[in-house]
């Protein structure tokens, strides 16, 4: 893909720790940051989203799944109820068993214009996992900012679940490559998964 010379989406920018609505509360980054905090952190967002969000609500299809995703998003602050980080997650996925169908999305790795949009969630999980040091350049997005107009301009179908087959194959839309960028991460197979991420095979019309 060609090179965008836009600058990066703040979904996967502005300083650890910091809140603010969509897109923000610190960079995203394997380890999420390194410290043991993090690792907490993410401890505490699986299991409460794994619990709260099952059936057709599921946004990860197992701990492990979300627990090596997790780490790539930004922290954000504890208590956070908007922007593109764990916290807001977290917030979410501890009341998501009293309305699952409310919660369960915003609480889920797309954020759902609620902890950021599907593709800040999207682009941040991308520009780390299918990057040409992993997978063929085309394959990949040059720039946060050319993975977030290329996402802005598919179709958000909504009520995305981890274990909808009908949004994993068949039409190009958000959700479709949202599951398979998270599936290169968790299956560690972008090789795999990153050609669906960026709309080349499955995650087209047939």
């Amino acid at each position: 893909m060609a090179a965008d010379a836009g600058s990066a989406p703040t979904a996967a920018a502005g300083a650890a720790g910091e809140s603010s609505d969509a897109g923000s509360g610190g960079a995203g980054g394997k380890g999420g940051g390194g410290a043991a905090g993090a690792a907490s952190l993410c401890d505490h967002y699986c299991a409460a989203v794994t619990s709260g969000c099952t059936d057709k609500h599921t946004q990860y299809l197992d701990l492990e799944a979300c627990l090596a995703i997790c780490p790539l998003l930004p922290e954000g602050i504890p208590g956070d109820t908007s922007g593109n980080t764990i916290n807001c997650r977290l917030t979410y996925a501890q009341k998501a068993s009293s309305e699952p169908y409310t919660y369960c999305t915003w609480a889920g790795p797309g954020g759902d214009g609620k902890c950021g949009s599907n593709c800040d969630g999207f682009c941040t999980v991308m520009m780390q996992e299918c990057t040409e040091s992993a997978v063929a350049g085309d394959d990949t997005f040059a720039s946060p900012s050319s993975c977030m107009t290329a996402c802005g301009a598919l179709k958000d179908v909504g009520n995305y679940s981890a274990t909808d087959s009908a949004l994993q194959m068949g039409a190009d839309h958000v959700q479709c490559r949202l599951y398979h960028v998270n599936a290169a991460v968790s299956e560690d197979d972008p090789t795999t998964h990153c050609p669906h991420a960026v709309g080349k095979t499955l995650c087209h019309a047939p």
